[in-house]
């Protein structure tokens, strides 16, 4: 039963891996976010929702891809003005 559950995972396709360790890192993006810890939140939910956009182009659905470029650019945004939080610099 186990060897049959691991010979599934290694037949799924690239976008499986994608999609599911996008929504993974969105998932504690969202949990950082509810707890306050800032700025490392925006970089988590930048990277899920940057999985997500290559989802969009992958499975070629505009309305995704169109949606996660706003958000893109609203988490780069936000990094953008907090690089010296990221770092560490006071």
């Amino acid at each position: 039963m186990l060897s049959t559950f691991f010979t599934s995972m290694r037949n799924r396709r690239l976008d499986f891996w994608i999609e599911w360790s996008s929504t993974v890192v969105l998932i504690t993006g969202v949990l950082l976010t509810s707890l306050n810890i800032y700025p490392v939140n925006l970089v988590f939910n930048f990277f899920g929702n940057l999985g997500w956009f290559v989802i969009g182009f992958l499975w070629r659905k505009y309305s995704l891809i169109v949606v996660q470029t706003v958000i893109l650019i609203i988490y780069l945004s936000g990094i953008a003005s907090n690089v010296p939080r990221l770092i560490g610099a006071n």
